[in-house]
């Protein structure tokens, strides 16, 4: 019975992995299942995507040995679809400009857009990244050629901190805490935590989210008994259990995340600061949470900022990272905490 159970889970969990890697490229009708169809699948999309390539850079792109490429070349041609070889210092596989997809009628915009999305992922070292890329890759095919080089021309970058983390080893856990969700598995988890250190705890994920460039994860936790957050790197080891769990229906990550100032969670506090030029401009050009209210004085350029906000260790940092240019009106807790860091502060210098 329990070999069945894992075989069942193991089914459940491969046909999961297998829609989330091809969902996003369901309008043509394609669902590859055998990893060896899909690579195959994959080898004609970078080709008429990217045009003519090497065997050796075709076989570090699907993560295979040249052997294979040329197996998948052969398994192509059985297909009815023709792959030319050519040899010398500037040969590689190529193929004929033939559109097996259909038109998405994409405007310069949308298409501008989704290249500035996968530079972010790129620049973020995001998760998703090698997927996204591999979709982009599709899309090219049906895309006019001489419209590829549109992001070049605009010098577009992501100027940001990156997780530093090993991304192949951060993306199965995603992809298992994914299937886990789906399928209702709890997972057992050996995790570090800034407060309590290194525990093993049982958590039933609920959902997933990225903040400042790091994954995290959102799950009831057996130990604690409440619904707390998990960073992917922080989880040392972690196994998928074959119990089940119902899922809280109640549950919403909106209301869950509703008016934190980053992701840690306290009570609410009603926040009121001025804050003076030129910090005020940065301030009221984002959006911290959504019940902000904004009020501008235009003698000074300063303003008022007001919001309900939890979170109370990031909106202390977000307000020292202002240093002079923001004084806290309210509430005095708030004010007698920004005082007591301030003294510790001096105290290292």
């Amino acid at each position: 019975m329990k070999k069945k159970l894992e075989n069942k889970y193991i089914v459940e969990k491969m046909i999961i992995e297998e829609k989330n890697n091809y969902s996003f490229l369901n309008f043509i009708g394609v669902v590859v299942v055998m990893s060896k169809v899909g690579n195959a699948l994959k080898m004609l999309i970078i080709l008429q995507s990217r045009g003519k390539m090497k065997v050796c850079d075709l076989a570090r792109e699907l993560e295979v040995d040249e052997r294979q490429i040329r197996r998948y070349k052969d398994d192509l041609l059985q297909a009815g679809i023709y792959i030319k070889s050519e040899t010398g210092k500037y040969g590689g596989y190529s193929i004929e400009d033939n559109n097996y997809l259909l038109g998405l009628n994409l405007t310069n915009e949308e298409y501008m857009s989704l290249l500035m999305a996968n530079e972010e992922l790129k620049k973020m070292g995001h998760l998703a990244l090698k997927d996204y890329s591999l979709a982009m890759d599709k899309i090219n095919i049906v895309y006019k050629r001489e419209n590829l080089n549109l992001l070049g021309n605009c010098n577009y970058m992501v100027k940001s901190a990156r997780a530093n983390v090993n991304f192949e080893v951060e993306r199965r856990k995603l992809v298992d805490i994914h299937a886990a969700m789906l399928t209702r598995n709890k997972i057992r988890i050996k995790y570090t935590s800034l407060t309590s250190g290194e525990t093993e705890r049982v958590v039933r994920p609920y959902a997933t989210f990225q903040y400042k460039g790091d994954m995290y994860f959102i799950g009831f936790c057996e130990r604690k008994n409440g619904i707390l957050e998990f960073k992917l790197c922080r989880i040392k080891e972690y196994s998928i259990l074959e119990e089940k769990f119902e899922m809280d229906n109640s549950f919403s990550l909106e209301d869950y995340m509703a008016n934190c100032f980053g992701i840690f969670k306290d009570e609410e506090i009603n926040v009121k600061l001025k804050i003076y030029h030129p910090i005020s401009q940065i301030v009221k050009e984002k959006i911290w949470v959504d019940n902000q209210k904004i009020i501008e004085n235009e003698e000074d350029n300063s303003i008022i900022f007001e919001a309900t906000m939890k979170g109370l260790k990031e909106i202390k940092s977000w307000i020292l990272s202002m240093g002079s240019s923001v004084k806290v009106l309210k509430p005095q807790k708030l004010i007698d905490e920004i005082k007591n860091e301030i003294d510790k502060i001096k105290e290292l210098y």
